[in-house]
């Protein structure tokens, strides 16, 4: 409070700024975040722990079960996009405590794949997705035992 005092220089010691690494800042209550038995203590050490989970996680997953007619031969298609947020959109049971819905993507946030169909009864040299999950696809012969498959999977962009 005295204007005639001399001011202390700290300037040394402080230099007004808070620019910590993420390994600089300890966690409030560290923990084992990925499993491996070691237990992360730092913001780094979490993100470092994390990572190579997120990175991939979630990222590929199988869309539900769809019925394809396969009962008679020609070109048809189907709405893989809207087959999933029909069924993920309103499941039939959930447990206890759980959403009425799962959480979806956008349409335009997927990557949309058939990673396999049946030869014997697809022709899958014509078979073909748009960017939106519009599948194509033309049936060639009747499976024999009335069960074809087609594998789908989606990627999130």
């Amino acid at each position: 409070g005295d204007p005639t005092a001399t001011p202390i220089d700290l300037s040394g010691y402080l230099d007004n700024t808070d620019n910590q690494d993420a390994s600089e800042v300890n966690s409030d209550t560290p923990v084992d975040v990925n499993g491996d038995g070691a237990t992360e203590a730092t913001v780094e050490d979490v993100i470092q722990a994390i990572a190579p989970i997120t990175s991939k996680a979630a990222r590929v997953f199988y869309p539900p079960s769809i019925a394809i007619d396969a009962s008679s031969n020609g070109t048809f298609s189907l709405d893989l996009y809207q087959e999933y947020i029909n069924q993920y959109g309103s499941p039939t049971v959930g447990s206890a405590g759980a959403p009425a819905a799962i959480p979806t993507y956008g349409r335009t946030d997927l990557y949309y794949y058939v990673t396999y169909a049946d030869p014997t009864v697809f022709d899958t040299g014509s078979m073909t997705i748009d960017a939106n999950g519009n599948l194509s696809y033309t049936v060639q012969a009747q499976p024999a035992d009335y069960n074809a498959l087609i594998n789908v999977v989606f990627v999130v962009k």
